[in-house]
């Protein structure tokens, strides 16, 4: 009898970055890694900034995703995330490093709230005159 496999999709809005068979899943949530093997209980959780570990009969795949989503149901994973690099051992770190400069959350919202705070205070100027 065959070994069960997990199917594995990852994609960002961009392309398709991974698509393949696993024996085992490692993924980053924000909830802590979690370890998926063939007929794990359905789920779905966020995922964080890290490295998603890909075993197939011995061989590592590593990805380094910014943030998304993890469905596993079936044996199917699908995983969507923002940005994907397709990593090793010995880089994952500056791939994590780069995905955390390109998505900067905090920077993001500082930037988001600087507007926000000018228009307030265009529309109190209006509202004065």
């Amino acid at each position: 009898m065959a070994q069960k496999k997990i199917k594995v999709s990852i994609v960002t809005p961009e392309q398709k970055v991974f698509e393949g068979e696993a024996d085992y899943i490692g993924i980053p949530s924000i909830g802590g890694g979690l370890g998926i093997l063939p007929d794990h209980l359905p789920i779905i959780c966020f995922l964080d900034v890290g490295v998603i570990k890909i075993v197939n009969e011995n061989k590592i795949s590593q990805i380094a995703v910014c943030r998304g989503y993890l469905q596993f149901v079936r044996n199917n994973a699908n995983i969507i995330t923002e940005s994907a690099i397709i990593t090793d051992e010995e880089k994952k770190k500056e791939a994590i490093d780069e995905l955390r400069r390109k998505h900067n959350i905090s920077q993001e919202i500082t930037e988001e709230t600087k507007k926000i705070a000018q228009a307030t205070a265009a529309l109190k100027t209006l509202g004065q005159s």
